[in-house]
């Protein structure tokens, strides 16, 4: 038998598949992607290859840049494996709108030997002819030509709609464009249901139930304006005041969701836009301190969608409530806080899983109060919870008990391999990964005798050097590629033994190092955590992708000691929810394998 059956080559058959949307407004928006994925698994499966799909399709994605193409980004990295044949998209634009970064890109696949193929109907083209290269270049010229034409004639429209006094971007909140482009009264909004949960509609719509009450956006705006107006409270106390009075703010999608003090800031800043007048920037950088005199500006241009007093008493209370420096003492030291981004509060983690939005889930956030570190709720937000802060160290002493529960003996590697397999394979992968290590070192012995073998016949006389030295070549590097080979019991002791380590050090870099040292930690292994203010505890959290499957093995073996020593696991459930301590909570937390979230308070349910 030949050398080249004995190893052969990885097969390419991989096609890597590229999908993109410009702008996706909603759920119901995609079509586009939908066609895209039919015609690029048409094409696979006429050449037998296997998709692996990639899509960037969520909000502004546009083909001029890719540092807003996470999906694009995490393809350029699986170029260059050898399992790849193909990179497959529907057409040219949809990779990119930039003939200097397509060169870039062919030239590439070229060197890792991968083609470049478009799926759409009539535009089948393969790089790896050269008439194929050829209308390559073409099609680039022109998608790059057409994206710049487009993006020109976009700022002109702008411009244009700005002179006659119409707004450009999305209607600020409690309004909608009429089809001369002028703002007006929006009959959206929310219905309040007896359990407190709003469903949107609009005002025309009967009731979803009898004791239903109607909060239009449009209404719920002018009774921010006319709070504000009052100048008797701050936007946080007025954020908690409506969110008291049963009013809801609508997120990007016209969905209703919970009040907050940023929601507060968009309406009241959008006072120039409810006048009927234009002003370029973010609702955040509009401080009316930078103008003169508001009330100059400020003008009654006859298309106001609310009272044109009501606007002047708002521009001219935030007129007096802005400042352009920070007042004298004001100027805090920056603190970094290791919980940050990951830490959310659980009251809103349970609003957001029963209205099933997840906009409805609030981050709590590092604040210095008077010299004093906290961890506090969003502002503004009312979910529940009567405390709004906790102290720092409280919050990351229970984090640290979490991480003591996910350690794990080293000796304890073996018995976690051994139920790695089975969730995998079976009894049998035991029993395969022997015969693979046996062919292994079967293979290697070959080769090295026929290498002796080759070096032996070269010596006699009985063969060119040159023809020597290429046969030793292949060889060694045969022997190379399978003492390089491993096998997937020896992957998985690897993979396991790298996550038993990582997780084993972070309670030590915890204790060791510094807050900036103890955020990229957990932020390195933590996806999200849920905490609960009131009962101060940890209540839910998930790790990153990669350390999923070791929480759960983990947890298998915790299971699996549990019933060699004979612990009774039906312990009354009345007695474990009175445990608040996560130390004491951690021998009766038993995850399933198709959930790798390990949730200590679900666990007790």
């Amino acid at each position: 038998m030949s050398g080249n059956n004995l190893f052969p080559s990885i097969e390419r058959i991989t096609a890597l598949c590229y999908i993109r949307q410009s702008f996706t407004r909603n759920a119901d928006d995609m079509n586009s992607p939908d066609r895209q994925r039919a015609n690029i698994q048409a094409y696979c499966d006429r050449h037998g290859w296997i998709p692996e799909w990639y899509q960037d399709t969520e909000g502004h994605k546009s083909g001029r840049y890719v540092n807003n193409r996470p999906g694009f980004l995490a393809l350029e990295e699986r170029l260059q494996d050898t399992d790849v044949v193909a990179l497959v998209a529907n057409d040219l634009s949809r990779i990119h709108r930039k003939t200097w970064r397509v060169g870039k890109l062919v030239e590439t696949l070229d060197e890792y030997g991968v083609r470049l193929v478009l799926a759409a109907p009539g535009r089948e083209i393969d790089t790896s002819t050269q008439v194929g290269r050829m209308m390559i270049t073409v099609l680039a010229l022109q998608d790059e030509a057409y994206a710049t034409d487009i993006s020109q004639r976009v700022k002109d429209s702008i411009e244009y709609r700005k002179s006659q006094g119409k707004s450009v971007g999305m209607p600020p909140f409690g309004t909608i464009r009429d089809d001369d482009g002028y703002l007006q009264p929006a009959s959206t909004g929310a219905w309040l249901l007896g359990d407190g949960r709003h469903v949107s509609g609009e005002d025309s719509e009967q009731a979803p139930e009898d004791t239903a009450l109607w909060r239009g956006y449009y209404a719920c705006a002018q009774r921010i304006l006319e709070l504000y107006a009052e100048n008797k409270m701050g936007i946080e106390r007025i954020a908690y005041q409506i969110t008291s009075e049963g009013w809801a703010f609508r997120d990007r999608r016209n969905q209703p969701r919970l009040v907050n003090r940023d929601d507060i800031r968009r309406v009241v800043s959008s006072w120039r836009e409810y006048a009927g007048l234009n002003a370029d920037g973010r609702g955040k950088d509009k401080n009316a301190s930078m103008i003169d005199n508001p009330l100059e500006v400020l003008h009654d241009t006859g298309r106001s969608v609310f009272p044109f007093e009501l606007i002047q008493a708002v521009a001219s209370v935030q007129k007096m409530r802005s400042v352009t420096q920070r007042p004298f003492g004001s100027v805090k030291a920056a603190h970094p806080y290791p919980l940050t981004r990951l830490l959310f509060c659980a009251h809103c983690e349970d609003k957001a899983e029963e209205q099933k939005n997840p906009s409805f889930r609030s981050r709590l956030s590092g604040v210095d109060q008077y010299g004093k570190l906290r961890y506090r709720h969003a502002e503004g937000v009312k979910c529940g919870c009567k405390t709004r802060s906790v102290a720092k160290d409280t919050v990351e002493s229970e984090f640290r008990l979490l991480l003591e529960l996910l350690s794990i003996k080293n000796e304890a590697l073996p018995l976690l391999l051994e139920l790695d397999v089975q969730s995998k394979e079976g009894w049998a992968a035991s029993s395969d990964a022997k015969a693979e290590e046996k062919q292994k070192q079967q293979a290697i012995a070959r080769l090295h005798r026929q290498l002796e073998a080759a070096r032996t016949v070269f010596l006699d006389g009985d063969m060119p050097r040159d023809e020597y030295l290429k046969r030793k070549e292949k060889l060694e590097r045969e022997i190379a590629h399978w003492q390089a080979r491993t096998s997937e019991t020896e992957k998985a002791a690897l993979e396991l033994r790298m996550c038993m380590q990582a997780v084993n050090q972070m309670v030590k870099i915890w204790d060791s190092g510094n807050d900036e040292d103890r955020q990229e930690m957990a932020r390195m292994v933590f996806e999200y955590i849920v905490y609960d203010l009131d009962l101060q505890r940890i209540v839910d959290f998930r790790l990153k992708p990669w350390a999923d499957h070791f929480l759960v093995l983990r947890a298998e073996l915790h299971e699996k000691e549990d019933n060699d020593n004979g612990d009774d696991s039906g312990a009354d459930d009345a007695e474990i929810k009175n445990r608040s301590s996560l130390k004491q909570m951690s021998d009766l937390c038993p995850i399933g394998d198709s959930n790798p979230c390990f949730s200590l308070e679900r666990a007790t349910s």
